[in-house]
């Protein structure tokens, strides 16, 4: 706020505001200000609405331009004050926010400071990408968390608190030790409830999306298992007999007994051959002993056949 609009605002004769309502201060505001204003188009655009916490003062010129265009007279003494309702931010309503930011209506968020500047009426937004905190942080650090008030339809105030954050959810721990390369089995993991910070999201969540895969690593007895320390199993291993279909263009091209030479997973390119011709041809792992060749030559199908 510019220095003479906060003395403007000190002063007991000071002209009364009304409260603006979108970004642009129209004939309706104007009006509502002074009434001979009511004769101009509502939607007249007079001026940008001033930032929150300050105010937009029309002296008796411009107000006499903009109604001259209307054939609106407007007394010589005659001024118009606008600002933002601004009301205190509730914490109850910013715990609201960042609740629904998290997706889980149980977290538990404990505010410690929070804005205390005024803020203008409209949406309290408190988005994850706002927190300033490593997913590995403890739930009993306190982390800085900014958002913001949505208002006049792109307008935005910003907001901050101090909070600590945890919420309520499951992980895979290992009962025994896992070993590279091997693929987990059901009674080598469980799943445990546990209080942890919300962006912990590496973490394995459901038995589904463990068993069977590898550990890219030894995991000791205890420890949770994280998604990035896992690799799908291999569908296709080296020596292999394997089912491959060739296409090229409308031709269709099917051998039921290649050999692969390269072991691979889901949308790997392995090496494989013929048992026939003890040709060698490239090829890409559609499933469970399955390959496909997307021949962009005729060659390619030579070398299959």
């Amino acid at each position: 706020m510019t220095a003479w609009l906060f003395l403007l605002t000190m002063l007991p004769n000071a002209t009364s505001c009304q409260f603006v309502r979108g970004e642009h201060i129209t004939g309706a505001d104007l009006a509502r200000a002074i009434p001979a204003f009511a004769a101009i188009p509502k939607d007249t655009m007079a001026g940008y609405s001033p930032a929150p916490g300050s105010r937009r003062l029309f002296q008796f010129a411009e107000l006499n331009r903009i109604g001259a265009g209307y054939h609106v007279s407007v007394p010589e003494e005659a001024k118009a004050c606008f600002e933002w309702k601004l009301q205190t931010v509730d914490e109850s309503t910013v715990r609201m926010a960042m609740r629904e930011s998290l997706r889980a209506p149980d977290a538990q968020v404990e505010i410690l400071s929070l804005s205390k500047t005024l803020a203008p009426e409209g949406s309290i937004e408190f988005p994850v990408s706002g927190l300033s905190a490593a997913a590995s942080v403890d739930p009993a650090t306190p982390v800085l968390w900014r958002g913001y008030v949505s208002y006049a339809k792109s307008r935005r105030f910003a907001l901050w608190a101090r909070v600590r954050l945890s919420i309520t959810m499951t992980r895979v721990v290992a009962t025994t030790a896992l070993l590279p390369n091997s693929p987990i089995a059901t009674g080598q993991i469980r799943l445990e409830t546990y209080e942890d910070f919300p962006l912990q999201n590496d973490i394995a969540r459901s038995i589904e999306e463990v068993v069977g895969r590898l550990p890219r690593r030894g995991i000791r007895q205890g420890l949770p298992i994280f998604r990035t320390d896992l690799m799908d199993p291999f569908l296709i291993q080296r020596g292999d007999q394997v089912q491959v279909t060739a296409l090229f263009g409308a031709a269709q091209l099917q051998l039921n007994d290649a050999i692969a030479q390269t072991s691979g997973r889901q949308g790997d390119l392995i090496s494989l051959k013929n048992p026939r011709s003890g040709k060698v041809f490239r090829a890409r792992v559609e499933g469970k002993g399955k390959a496909i060749v997307l021949a962009g030559v005729s060659g390619l199908i030579a070398r299959v056949q």
